[in-house]
């Protein structure tokens, strides 16, 4: 894919995500999608876009309280088919901790559609507000 359609193609993911039209997000995802998350979270790489939207919903539930998340793009550099969004993120862990962290996302962008999401975040500070007793 071309810079602008990669760069589009995310900004439209992000949108889709934002208004919580989940069918939205899910036709803008290769079927199979590939999620890295980073080496030392305790997930797995999950390839499949049923089974990634899954495990980051689970997940999501169980780590946060979900209606209090924000987040907001801080920048977006893009080059041919991959696109890297600099974000951070806000909302209540589940353990009533308020968490904000920042976050970068490696996208890789084919036949129109989002083929992998590679996620970098400071996990020793997310271990420490979510995960730490």
């Amino acid at each position: 894919m071309d810079t602008e359609a990669s760069r589009k193609l995310v900004l439209d993911y992000y949108a889709a995500q934002e208004s919580g039209d989940p069918e939205a997000v899910r036709a803008l995802l290769s079927e199979d999608l590939e999620w890295i998350p980073p080496q030392s979270a305790p997930f797995e790489p999950t390839r499949g876009r049923d089974q990634v939207l899954t495990v980051m919903a689970e997940a999501g539930a169980q780590l946060f309280d979900t209606a209090t998340m924000v987040s907001s793009v801080r920048k977006i550099v893009a080059d041919g088919d991959t696109v890297i969004v600099l974000s951070s993120m806000q909302c209540k862990a589940a353990n009533g901790r308020d968490y904000d962290n920042r976050y970068v996302w490696v996208f890789v962008c084919e036949d129109g559609r989002i083929a992998r999401m590679e996620e970098h975040v400071d996990t020793l500070r997310f271990q420490r507000i979510v995960l730490d007793p």
